[in-house]
């Protein structure tokens, strides 16, 4: 019981890290709507034009990727959209577009819903995963962070579709990521902070399950990166109150479990972290208004 009041404790201060991951949204300062004025014009290139960085952590798009912070960017397969996640329930895009990056906007996916939170896209392309506290249609889950998707058509993304209360009946928040074969893994915050993964199997998603204690500690647990092979998982962990949040890397064993999670040291502050699409590159948040990047040479380093 200790164990788990204390985690809770360590869950509440991580929560603090950022303001306005309550159940009151903030609203952006009109003066600076999704930092436009930043955005250098004919900016062009992969990644938003940014020079591709070392082995250690380095800025990423500072002054385009900025303001109050809630994910990494995270890119389409072909590179042509990032998405990232603002305080306020706010996801912003920006596109490749004649060779040339265009101004970071505000996305709405419906009328009807005006809470977005942490995208993430399928390694296909063809869906797009975020948190809302939208209304659940013909639910009697309370009003909470709930895990929705749409699909991409000719026309664009399509209505906002929640998943069922295999996966939403869980306390959820922050990250969600999804492998190729559509498995999908999550942080429920009912213990404090931990992992989970809800499977994929014949076009509907099944009863979620916390992962093992390679993953799961009497630490907090949250917001995980699965490889689209799942061939391995990034994902941060915060030991107290008084430390910064780390990235750890665990991966995949032969019985389908997984190894024990290992530090990934050059990471001084990580929380959010993504893969981009080629696998070349680690984003994540390294402050709660900066993202940093390195490349993901430390993959294959690091693997037992």
């Amino acid at each position: 019981m200790l164990g788990c009041i204390v985690k809770t404790i360590f869950a509440v201060a991580a929560m603090a890290l950022f303001a306005g991951c309550g159940s009151t949204p903030r609203r952006e300062a009109p003066a600076e709507p999704f930092d436009q004025a930043s955005v250098r014009e004919g900016l062009s290139g992969p990644y938003l034009g940014q020079v591709p960085p070392g082995s250690y952590p380095e800025s990423f798009a500072y002054g385009i990727v900025a303001g109050d912070l809630h994910s990494a960017p995270v890119f389409a397969p072909d590179g042509s959209e990032a998405y990232w996640a603002k305080q306020g329930a706010i996801i912003v895009r920006a596109r490749y577009e004649n060779g040339a990056w265009t101004e970071p906007e505000r996305v709405s996916f419906s009328q009807s819903m005006t809470d977005y939170r942490d995208p993430f896209i399928t390694p296909a392309g063809d869906k797009l995963f975020f948190l809302s506290k939208g209304l659940l249609p013909d639910s009697t889950l309370p009003v909470k962070e709930n895990i929705w998707f749409v699909e991409r058509t000719a026309a664009g993304w399509s209505e906002p579709a929640a998943l069922g209360e295999e996966v939403n009946s869980n306390t959820l928040h922050w990250q969600i990521s999804v492998a190729a074969n559509g498995n999908l893994y999550f942080t429920s915050m009912a213990s404090g902070g931990d992992i989970f993964m809800s499977e994929c199997a014949e076009g509907r998603y099944h009863q979620a399950e916390k992962l093992s204690d390679s993953i799961n500690t009497d630490m907090t647990e949250s917001t995980p990166y699965i490889a689209p092979d799942e061939s391995y998982m990034i994902f941060s962990r915060m030991k107290d109150g008084n430390a910064a949040p780390r990235l750890y890397i665990s991966y995949a064993n032969e019985d389908g479990g997984w190894s024990d999670a290992v530090l990934i040291d050059k990471v001084g502050y990580g929380l959010c972290p993504t893969v981009t699409p080629d696998g070349l590159y680690l984003l994540f948040l390294s402050s709660p208004r900066s993202v940093s990047w390195m490349t993901a040479d430390f993959i294959g380093e690091l693997k037992p």
